[in-house]
């Protein structure tokens, strides 16, 4: 702390970020690399990211911290397709100040916490750092409403959607596996970054009849997974499905090729889906029929 007072400092800024997949980077506001063991692991943070971070202020009403941090994108560190593909997504935060001259001094932890919303534009990321106070802002409970609040395949069996992260026995669940709805498959072409045309033989597989063609709407607000090519390991959501073309909500970082694999799980709309595509309509937990705040306010005409 000595270090602090001196008229003149040698201080730096160390940001480690550690994703969800465990892929650990570092990044500092040095103008050079620097070499540091936190007490846990030993990282190297980089000068060349052009890190800068702008004011923070923490509220006594325990509101989340608005801490933004810039930098350039760049394929050594953080390439825009990881951007895009959410490797970086709920990624963890330590940012930590150190003596760059004197690294022996050891460090002050200043905050930890977890990347937001990431905005990019022009080669440059601008990324939100969400403190520990982000977690009180979950809505805790249930509401009322027209639309499933059950999250698809969500389930405590072994869905690919997890169980309820509330309360795994809650009677809030899906209760379908995907498993049963998970079938494989391969391009065909793909015209542009969102447009994708799959080879023949995609069916209806979890259905009452399996072989059947997958009409127009079954894969819309799906998963697609790619196995194998430039997008392997890669997962997009599918914003619409015409019976021959996939449309993705967000541009596809790279174009996929004639024969790249893939596995793709069919989507729900939380409302007609339930009945008509899963015939699941005992699992729905939307409520379309309870009447709305018009309704309820009404009271009789005088006349």
């Amino acid at each position: 702390m000595g270090h602090f007072g001196l008229g003149t400092t040698t201080l730096a800024m160390l940001w480690k970020v550690v994703r969800q997949d465990g892929t650990k980077f570092g990044f500092t506001t040095h103008d050079q690399d620097i070499v540091y063991n936190d007490g846990t692991d030993t990282v190297t943070y980089l000068a060349g990211s052009g890190m800068t971070n702008t004011a923070n202020a923490s509220k006594s009403d325990a509101s989340p911290d608005n801490l933004e941090v810039t930098g350039f994108l760049q394929a050594d560190s953080i390439a825009e397709a990881d951007v895009r593909s959410g490797l970086w997504d709920n990624a963890n935060i330590y940012i930590r100040v150190v003596n760059y001259n004197d690294l022996t001094m050891g460090d002050i932890k200043l905050r930890s916490g977890t990347t937001g919303e990431i905005k990019m534009a022009n080669g440059i990321f601008t990324a939100e750092i969400r403190g520990l106070t982000q977690q009180l802002t979950t809505i805790i409970g249930q509401l009322y409403g027209p639309l499933c609040r059950a999250e698809l395949f969500s389930n405590p069996g072994g869905g690919s959607g997890g169980a309820d992260i509330i309360d795994p026995t809650s009677h809030y669940l899906c209760m379908l596996n995907a498993a049963t709805y998970r079938q494989s498959g391969s391009v065909a072409s793909s015209s542009d970054a969102v447009h994708i045309t799959p080879n023949s033989g995609l069916t209806m597989v979890g259905s009452s009849t399996p072989t059947t063609p997958a009409p127009a709407g079954w894969f819309s607000d799906g998963i697609i997974h790619f196995t194998s090519g430039v997008l392997s390991n890669y997962t997009f959501e599918i914003k619409s499905w015409d019976g021959t073309t996939l449309t993705m909500y967000l541009p596809l970082p790279f174009q996929p090729a004639a024969s790249d694999t893939f596995t793709i799980e069919p989507g729900c709309n939380k409302g007609s889906d339930c009945q008509a595509k899963f015939n699941n309509i005992v699992n729905f937990r939307g409520e379309p029929q309870i009447p709305g705040n018009d309704l309820i306010l009404l009271y009789p005409n005088a006349k």
